[in-house]
Order: C-alpha cells, then structure tokens, then sequence
C-alpha cells in the first residue's frame, strides 16, 4: 500500500516540475483583434537553463488564448492550422538562439518593408534570459526595428459577417535602439 507522504511528496514533485517547465516560457507578442476583441492570442517560445530555444511540436513556437485577456485557453485544431499559416516558422540559427517568422498576413496589406519576417533572439543579460522579437520597418519609418510586443487587426467581414481579412495591422512596441514607443500601421 502506498504511503500517503510518498502521495504527497510526489504530487509536490510533479507540481515543481510542472513550474520549473512553465518558468521557461517566454512571451514573443500578442495578437489582438477588433472581431471577438476579449480573446486574444499569445505566442511565445521555450529556452531552456543556457537561454537557448527549445523545439515544440511547433517548431520553437507555442500558441494560446488569453479568453478574457486572462485565462489560459488551447487552440482548436482547425483554428490553430489557420494561425500557423498566418505566423510561419521559418528557420533557426546554429546557435539555437535566433530564429525567423513569417507574419504572412502582411503580404496582404500595402507596405514598405523589405522582408515580412520577424526575428526571435535570446541572450542572457543581468543573469536572466530576455528574449525579444524583432522586425526592421521600412523608409517610411526611417529603417527602425521594432520591439514587437502587440499586433492588433481591425477585421473586415463580407456580407454575412463572416471575418475575411485586415482592414489594417498595427504593430505596436518599442523602438530597438531608442526604447521609446512605437508603432506602425499597414492598411488593406
């Protein structure tokens, strides 16, 4: 018969390990929207104890919902295929701590940038892993990147309200050299 501290002592375990894997996490970006507004989507990415990004099943990237912009949500299957053809993995660096996304939904919208791909870095500074992502803006911003840190769509519909597109993204976060606020806007 089991002991009811070798219970206990076990459950305490499997909550640590359960923390010590959640402490890994780190948050890329959100991704906002004007159409079901309360939800909003967060992706982010795994390192592990060097500061270095760990493989998921979607290859560095993980996605969840905030619902209510607080509780933690998977995605459904058929939506989640529809999110990883908007945010596409694109490649790591050898290092395993720099690797590109494509925010393909940008193709779609009138703009002057030289490459829709974002860059994910991680470094350890002051001690602690600090993982950003990245994306250089075009002339009309002065070459800037931006600190990504939010996206937030104004959704279209067609006629039977039905979601079919961006009216505009805006990009919201910092300026990388400056830290100041910044932010973008792409129009259809």
């Amino acid at each position: 018969m089991i002991s009811l501290k070798f219970i206990i002592a076990s459950a305490i375990l499997i909550c640590q390990g359960a923390f010590a894997l959640e402490s890994n996490e780190q948050r890329l970006f959100i991704m906002e929207k004007s159409y079901h507004a309360d939800n909003i989507l967060t992706i982010n990415a795994q390192t592990d104890e060097n500061c270095k990004f760990v493989q998921t099943e979607d290859q560095y990237l993980g996605f969840y919902w905030l619902m209510g912009g607080t509780t933690k949500k998977e995605i459904h299957p058929m939506i989640l295929k529809n999110i990883k053809e908007k945010v596409t993995f694109v490649s790591i660096n050898e290092n395993v701590d720099n690797f590109k996304v494509r925010m393909n939904d940008l193709k779609d919208l009138k703009n002057d940038l030289e490459d829709i791909s974002l860059e994910t870095s991680s470094a350890i500074i002051n001690s602690e892993c600090k993982v950003k992502t990245t994306i250089k803006l075009g002339p009309s911003a002065n070459y800037k990147k931006l600190n990504l840190k939010r996206t937030y769509c104004e959704v279209s519909t067609n006629f039977f309200g039905v979601p079919n597109g961006c009216k505009f993204l805006e990009l919201s976060g910092k300026d990388d050299d400056t830290g100041a606020d910044l932010k973008v806007r792409f129009n259809k």
